[in-house]
């Protein structure tokens, strides 16, 4: 029993000896949250040509790209009422004459957006090839890699959370997609 005493009294002595001591000084401001600098964005305009029916989206020289970031590539398919309406890649339209796909491949320098499927492409009409604005987003792997809780399909979403602006090159007349 003297042994079961002195045990409960040892251990609290310990656990009195652990309480909190005065606060410290206070430590250097931290960095606030996500902003525009975490993501880059470059947005641009061009039509799908034939025999190719591609396009190369080149990154800036001045831009590095990581081979732990992860770039997503954006269509402007339509702008209502002052709104854009983006559509992430690839994009598969069901076609009379067949399946026609919008497609990319990248590599850290640039995109490759193509046209793919079982239309005839030489057949598809300037609302399909023709003055395409896109967005080529490169996020850091550490935001893209299941560390944020966001639909990086919905642009939308990526926008709000990386704090991109606007399209510079959209307008209210903007010719809205087949779709």
């Amino acid at each position: 029993m003297k042994k079961v005493y002195m045990l409960l009294l040892f251990t609290g002595l310990i656990f009195s000896a652990c309480r909190d001591g005065a606060p410290g000084p206070q430590g250097p401001p931290g960095i606030d949250g996500l902003n525009a600098e975490e993501s880059f964005v470059f947005e641009y305009e061009f039509s799908f040509i034939a025999p190719d029916y591609q396009a190369l989206l080149e990154l800036p020289n001045n831009f590095t790209m990581l081979d732990s970031d992860v770039m997503l590539v954006y269509f402007l398919w339509d702008v209502v009422d002052g709104v854009e309406v983006w559509r992430s890649l690839p994009q598969t339209l069901f076609l009379q004459e067949g399946i026609l796909q919008y497609n990319f491949d990248h590599t850290k320098f640039d995109a490759n957006v193509f046209l793919d499927g079982t239309v005839n492409l030489d057949i598809l009409g300037a609302d399909f090839t023709d003055n395409w604005i896109a967005r080529v987003v490169v996020i850091p792997g550490q935001f893209y890699n299941g560390r944020l809780a966001v639909d990086f399909s919905d642009y939308n979403q990526v926008k709000e959370l990386f704090d991109l602006s606007d399209s510079k090159l959209a307008s209210e007349n903007y010719s809205k997609r087949p779709g």
